[in-house]
């Protein structure tokens, strides 16, 4: 990871971490579908690397809507190093089946899922916890919509 595990101090740095995180997934997601030698895996990485784009796109957007989300409220919490652990652990293997990137992008959004969850947690009744059950629900629908996905893909 680019940003090293600290506390977060205002809701931006949440959305900030998010934003990093979805960009390194993304790359994650290109460089293994690069090296996958099977055609299904390639096309689901590519749809996952494409997804995490639009996902780190998506909370730019909240970051320009000003005061508005309430991102300068004041937090306390680290985030899990869950996160951390599982990108340093995915090796780039051509062998990597469909079910395989299920289990990483299952993971990745979990451990994000629980991110956004905590700092609902701390931002308590200020706009910044809206926003946090927000991607709390989005996150929720994109992993449901992904796999209802998957399941067409390894169907073709």
């Amino acid at each position: 990871m680019k940003k090293h595990l600290r506390n977060f101090e205002q809701a931006k740095d949440v959305l900030d971490y998010g934003i990093d995180l979805h960009g390194q997934l993304g790359a994650l997601y290109h460089a293994l579908g690069r090296h996958s030698d099977q055609d299904r895996a390639k096309l689901v990485l590519d749809y996952l690397g494409h997804h995490e784009r639009e996902r780190g796109q998506a909370l730019r957007r909240f970051e320009q809507i000003p005061d508005v989300n309430g991102l300068d409220v004041w937090l306390q919490f680290a985030p899990n190093p869950d996160i951390e652990r599982l990108l340093a652990d995915c090796a780039v293997r051509p062998d990597a089946s469909v079910d395989d990137i299920v289990d990483i992008a299952m993971r990745f959004d979990a451990a994000l899922i629980e991110i956004y969850q905590e700092a609902s947690r701390q931002a308590e009744s200020t706009p910044a916890k809206g926003l946090f059950d927000h991607l709390v629900d989005m996150a929720t629908q994109e992993r449901q919509r992904f796999v209802r996905d998957v399941e067409w893909v390894q169907d073709i």
